[in-house]
């Protein structure tokens, strides 16, 4: 069902909107968190840890790239959508469908044929390259369902509906923890991968044949095209900051996997474990938060579309109470149980207890900064609403740059500890720089705000 996210108590809009899109979330996060566990535990391999873990920076950039085509579709098509032009909804998504169809099998044989050497410049340890090498080209395989998957869940919440999507993703979470269980055990790592492949695959069709279905069904005025150059300007427009924020994180996170490749080299296997541990638990407490953020920037860009700006601010308020709500479970549970949810991970060996004391001492760093980083997330979510891409890309440049300086820096005197400060440090300086750019939107003036008020009134 679309929903308009223009009328209606901001709060109660975005509990109602944002619970899916929450709940979409952790099912995502439990499947990708259940291919390192049970790879951890039942792949019988000492090294499937390390071997995901080293996938993992690349693997994250993929990501970026499919969260991106779903951003940029989603704020454009939220947009005409909240301003009741769905002729170009609809020409909006047919020309996304397309462009990302052809960028994705690019972006497949390029991964192929790069994935070896990649690896071994990361400094990957040997032990565990063949199994890195074959995780990440049978993940290759699946980029395809990947992008075009995200593609029509942005598309559905730009309709107001993130029900649809949620139930996908719990039917495709589920087969994909259950196929991961039955197919670890006779095909270790690769088992793990393939069984993602599938589950996704299936998940991709089934988005994509419901949303095409959702899209025709729209009323439209003007007749839509199948492809149209301008719109997809517009929708890469809005993508490609999405794209290099979340690339241009995982770029650091590489040099930053580098960086413990080192330590690990020196002081042992376990820090790469306990680290790929512990960034799995960071990843899902922060994404979950981020999608929170998603469904507050599609709610901006329906009421910035329709130019009903004075519940902007009142959404991003309401938004931050739900969220800070969301972080305080967050930090809680990571400060008390970093032990055994970084534990669960792994398999009981000589190794394990280092590997836990590391990852339990990244976790406890970086946790209570999850506070700091929900108030940038929510800023950066407002700001790329109204339409500020540079504001929103400053400052998530501005974090991650420092984040990989003080990664070099602190772990001089601190050690492996010194990567959970960095983490600190640069979530810091992000969300100074995030507010900044909140407060000068410039829809917020006054002067708009009255002025758009007494047009809609009257």
């Amino acid at each position: 069902m679309n929903t308009d996210l223009t009328v209606g108590k901001p709060w109660k809009v975005l509990i109602k909107y944002i619970l899916p899109l929450l709940g979409s979330a952790v099912f995502q996060q439990l499947y990708t968190l259940a291919d390192t566990i049970i790879a951890g535990k039942f792949s019988g391999s000492e090294t499937a840890l390390t071997a995901i873990g080293a996938s993992n920076a690349i693997v994250n950039i993929l990501m970026a790239i499919a969260l991106g085509a779903n951003a940029g579709c989603a704020v454009l098509c939220a947009r005409y959508f909240g301003a009741k032009e769905n002729g170009k909804v609809k020409t909006a998504v047919y020309s996304a469908l397309i462009a990302f169809t052809v960028f994705s099998a690019v972006l497949l044989g390029v991964g192929l044929a790069s994935c070896r050497p990649l690896l071994e410049a990361m400094g990957t340890p040997s032990a565990a390259l063949e199994e890195s090498v074959v995780y990440l080209n049978i993940y290759y395989l699946g980029v395809p369902f990947l992008v075009l998957y995200n593609l029509g869940t942005g598309i559905f919440s730009a309709l107001g509906d993130s029900r649809t999507p949620f139930l996908f993703l719990v039917a495709s979470s589920v087969a994909n923890i259950v196929l991961d269980y039955f197919m670890v055990q006779p095909w270790g790592v690769a088992g793990v991968a393939w069984a993602t492949f599938i589950a996704q695959g299936a998940a991709c069709l089934l988005t994509l044949v419901l949303v095409l279905r959702r899209i025709v069904r729209l009323r439209a005025e003007e007749k839509p095209s199948v492809f149209s150059w301008t719109l997809l300007k517009l929708v890469l427009l809005l993508a490609l900051p999405v794209v290099l924020q979340n690339s241009f994180v995982s770029v650091g996170n590489l040099v930053i996997q580098i960086k413990i490749n080192e330590i690990a080299a020196e002081q042992g296997i376990g820090i790469t474990n306990g680290f790929t541990a512990g960034f799995k638990l960071l990843v899902f407490c922060t994404t979950c938060m981020c999608t929170c953020a998603t469904g507050l920037t599609n709610y901006v860009s329906q009421n910035y579309g329709a130019h009903r700006l004075h519940r902007i601010r009142r959404g991003f308020v309401d938004c931050m109470l739900i969220t800070s709500a969301l972080t305080a479970l967050f930090v809680a549970v990571c400060e008390v149980f970093a032990e055994p949810l970084v534990g669960i991970f792994m398999e009981e060996g000589a190794g394990t207890a280092f590997a836990v004391e590391s990852g339990a001492l990244y976790v406890r760093i970086v946790a209570p900064f999850f506070f700091v980083v929900n108030v940038k997330i929510n800023a950066d979510a407002t700001v790329r609403g109204c339409n500020g891409n540079l504001g929103f890309m400053i400052s998530t440049f501005s974090d991650l740059i420092l984040r990989v300086v003080f990664v070099f820096i602190l772990t001089i005197p601190f050690g492996f500890a010194g990567v959970g400060w960095a983490w600190a440090a640069g979530w810091g300086l992000g969300t100074v720089v995030a507010l900044a750019f909140y407060f000068t939107i410039p829809v917020f003036r006054k002067k708009n705000v009255r002025r758009y008020a007494e047009i809609l009134g009257g």
